[in-house]
């Protein structure tokens, strides 16, 4: 900007404020001078009439008092109503914005339909609303058709083209199921013809229709979000930058991947942070948890055997080798599966930088071949075969994430800024090493390890007992007198 360098400038503006500042200043301590020798002034005049810290007390404890009033009226310890105000806000937040603007249509070209493809929308919205309907009291049912929704999406990732998404999701589709059945073996069994007080299925059934209208809000005002910005024109800045440079600069030609482990390396070292924080969060609430006896109990087919009879219901539990009675295929098979799923893992883990793979999904594969051991040779087998020490995965993943950054620093780049090494070796020819090799390395133990640690929370709850009751002492004749 302009400026001026002078010892007078005329008289402006910033001299007139000057003058009427000093002028002021005088006049007021003329006025104050008496008192200011007296010594009256142990506060400063009229603001020293108000005292912040009482001030602050007194606002503490009208917000707790008014707290306290609101509690009862609008709070509630039920997980249920408390999950639905909260969804509730979030729909009427995203509700406000669109009072004052309205909602249309961009002009992007559209691109034709296709019958199968809506054929298999409409399959996944009918399980959806299935799954949603059936999951109080018919759990498996409900599973089945989420399960069902799960394809659906990895079979919209390959439709449109994204095929590393779609295995990923494949995968994230599988772990889950099988943790989500391990998890409803533990839960009580609900019989929707019993009511345990007057009135409850009429008020139960008002709880599922206010549900179904807040669900069906949610997704209705999502498709329209969707629609709107999908027939929008997009800039291809983002996208053009990734696919120009994800090579040169990455190292890699599969995109997808280079995002992960190179461009935005902070975020997925955050994410894989957070979960393993969540493992742990998930193993330490389940170490007080105790079954219900009801879920302990062997089978029905089990406990009406005589002991003398001769079968194939052989109980896991107490058997030196599962492989045996009616578990013996499943048994063998699943031993087979794990050396092949470890080269499988191997394989996915080392072409995902060029090719649709990567820690993510490598340790996924891995986590399910361990947990397919644990549902069918059961906890004590398993642990007695193998020592599998998730911890240790989890630190050693978080471990060589971390160190693949800070090797980055060492040298005077940015943290996490990758780097590639071309070099040949006999037989074996050139050989391409990316320092995001190591990055994902980390990702695919914090993967194996957290999966692990959840499942052996759940999988520990078939082998702890309920706490009995302590029995009153006996008062012997000694301890009467």
């Amino acid at each position: 900007p302009e400026y001026s360098l002078a010892i007078w400038h005329g008289l402006n503006a910033p001299m007139i404020m000057s003058l009427i500042a000093l002028s002021c200043g005088t006049v007021l301590y003329l006025l104050l001078r008496n008192q200011f020798k007296r010594g009256n002034f142990d506060r400063p005049p009229v603001i020293g009439r108000l005292d912040g810290k009482r001030l602050f007390e007194y606002a503490l404890v009208a917000i707790m008092r008014l707290a306290r009033r609101l509690e009862p009226r609008i709070g509630t310890r039920r997980l249920q109503m408390q999950l639905f105000l909260v969804v509730l806000a979030a729909v009427l937040a995203g509700l406000i914005p669109m009072l004052h603007s309205s909602l249309h249509w961009g002009d992007r070209p559209k691109i034709p339909g296709s019958i199968v493809f809506v054929t298999l929308w409409l399959l996944a919205i009918a399980c959806a609303l299935g799954a949603a309907y059936q999951a109080k009291y018919h759990r498996l049912a409900a599973l089945t058709m989420v399960s069902v929704c799960g394809l659906m999406t990895c079979v919209t990732f390959v439709w449109f083209s994204a095929p590393d998404l779609a295995l990923t999701q494949l995968a994230v589709e599988v772990v889950t199921t099988v943790l989500i059945l391990l998890g409803l073996r533990w839960l009580p069994r609900r019989i929707e013809e019993v009511s345990p007080l007057p009135g409850s299925l009429r008020r139960a059934r008002m709880r599922r229709i206010r549900d179904l209208l807040l669900s069906t809000s949610v997704g209705v005002g999502m498709a329209l979000l969707a629609y709107a910005m999908l027939t929008r024109q997009t800039p291809n800045d983002i996208s053009s930058f990734y696919l120009s440079r994800a090579l040169p600069e990455g190292g890699g030609s599969n995109v997808v991947n280079v995002m992960l482990v190179d461009f935005r390396g902070f975020d997925t070292l955050g994410e894989i942070t957070v979960l393993a924080a969540v493992a742990l969060t998930v193993y330490a609430l389940l170490r007080r948890f105790r079954p219900p006896k009801e879920s302990l109990q062997l089978p029905a087919q089990q406990r009406l055997l005589a002991p003398d009879v001769v079968t194939d219901l052989v109980n896991p539990r107490h058997a030196s080798d599962t492989a045996l009675g009616f578990m013996m295929v499943p048994a063998v098979l699943v031993r087979l599966l794990l050396p092949v799923a470890l080269v499988v893992s191997f394989y996915l883990f080392m072409r995902g930088h060029n090719q649709p793979g990567g820690g993510f999904v490598a340790g996924l594969v891995m986590s399910v071949a361990f947990i397919l051991q644990y549902m069918v040779a059961g906890t004590q087998w398993v642990e007695a075969q193998m020592s599998l020490r998730p911890l240790r995965w989890m630190g050693t993943g978080l471990l060589f994430a971390t160190a693949t950054g800070l090797g980055a620093m060492v040298v005077g780049y940015p943290f996490l800024t990758t780097h590639t090494w071309h070099f040949s070796l006999p037989l074996l020819g050139d050989i391409h090493l990316a320092s995001a090799l190591f990055f994902d390395i980390g990702v695919y133990g914090v993967v194996v390890g957290s999966t692990l640690l959840i499942l052996t929370a759940l999988a520990h709850q078939s082998v702890r007992g309920h706490k009995t009751a302590a029995q009153p002492k006996s008062v012997t004749a000694k301890g009467a007198v």
